[in-house]
């Protein structure tokens, strides 16, 4: 099968294949809210657990609290981030796959052409080996006049 075109060169690479550094920023692009949520939540059980170490149970219990509630925002921001880059996957991979339909069609045509130019080309080649042919009878009948002709003088 032939090469398809260059169009598919730069197809962005497979998150599996991505290095984990590459990996973990690239979803950190994808949904922010995530890390932002983690870090916060990370933050607050710290404080949580300074104030319990030094006795502040009031302050230690807000914290816990704030982690609770961090953390649920964080859930619900990775379900909802889920569910949206779910979807654009889905659009995305169906735009792939409208690229490849048409690709295909595009080389479909190509191959088209290609047989028609084939076709023509062989066309011409035979009207030309005719038209020698043709040709050469003509200069053969010729050639029989004017040795006719040479005969009669």
């Amino acid at each position: 099968m032939s090469q398809l075109p260059s169009s598919f060169d730069g197809a962005e690479r497979d998150v599996n294949d991505m290095p984990f550094y590459e990996k973990m920023i690239f979803h950190c692009k994808q949904q922010p809210l995530v890390p932002l949520g983690t870090l916060a939540t990370t933050v607050a059980v710290i404080l949580a657990a300074q104030n319990v170490r030094s006795g502040n149970k009031r302050k230690a219990q807000k914290y816990f609290r704030w982690r609770v509630g961090l953390q649920g925002a964080t859930l619900l921001a990775l379900v909802a981030g889920s569910f949206i880059y779910g979807k654009s996957k889905q659009d995305r991979q169906s735009q792939d796959e409208l690229l490849r339909e048409k690709a295909k069609l595009r080389e479909k045509l190509w191959i088209q052409e290609l047989e028609r130019r084939d076709q023509e080309t062989q066309q011409r080649k035979l009207r030309a080996e005719l038209a020698r042919a043709k040709t050469l009878e003509l200069e053969q009948e010729s050639q029989k006049l004017q040795a006719g002709e040479g005969r009669g003088k």
